[in-house]
Order: structure tokens, then sequence, then C-alpha cells
């Protein structure tokens, strides 16, 4: 007993014409390998403006104070007292807009923007895609 293969017709696909569309498959295949290997080449996305949204500061600063209390009462050892400037660094920056910008100087003035509207540590992300 054998195989045999059809079309969508229902008609029999001959070996040759099985032959020359594995040939077909393995051609596409090579192609898509080869492409697979290509340098990556970097697109130009867009613009993003991140920063520290206002009022996170305060928040940390009432909760490390809430943790002093905590452990005043508790009558243990106070905590080191709050580094403004160690949550800077290690605070999570939040994207001011969700889309990024088509143009620099359209993200150069959200943040400006930001700034007057209190944000913290606002910067410029260029967005570059790699495409193979």
């Amino acid at each position: 007993m054998s195989l045999t293969f059809v079309n969508h017709n229902g008609d029999p696909i001959t070996d040759s014409r099985m032959a020359a569309m594995r040939a077909q498959g393995m051609e596409l295949e090579r192609q898509r390998r080869l492409a697979a290997k290509a340098d990556p080449v970097s697109v130009h996305k867009g613009w993003r403006v991140s920063g520290i949204a206002p009022g996170l500061l305060d928040e940390a600063m009432q909760a490390h104070e809430r943790l002093c209390q905590m452990a005043q009462k508790a009558g243990g050892k106070p905590p080191e007292p709050f580094d403004e400037t160690a949550w800077l660094r290690a605070a999570k920056r939040t994207a001011v807009r969700s889309k990024p910008y088509p143009l620099q100087e359209a993200a150069q003035l959200c943040k400006e923007l930001a700034i007057k509207a209190g944000w913290l540590e606002v910067q410029l992300q260029e967005i570059k895609k790699v495409v193979s």
C-alpha cells in the first residue's frame, strides 16, 4: 500500500510534481536562512520621553517615614536616613507619553513641558528597531 497525494481539487499529484514542490520548499528555506544571517540593520522608530512621575519622591519619603515610626514603636533600631540620590538612581522611569514622537523637536518640547509639570530626571531616548 502506498500513499497518494492529491491537490485541493482531488487530482493526484505525480512524483515529478512532488519532487518539484520539495525542491521549491528547500529553496525557500535556504533563502529564509540566508535572510536570517544577514547583518542586522537598525531603523529609527521615534523618540521617547521618560522620567520619574510627579509625587513619587514624596510617596517614597512618606513610606520611609512610616517605616521609621514603626521601627520606633517596635523598639528596634531606626533604619538609615532616606537617601534621595540613591532613590532617584534606582527609581523606575516611566514614559511621559506611551507613543514615541516621530520628531526630535516634538520630544524636546515634551521634555521641557514635563519638567515644568514636575517630572524628575526627564530624558530623551531614541527608539530603534533592529531589522534583519
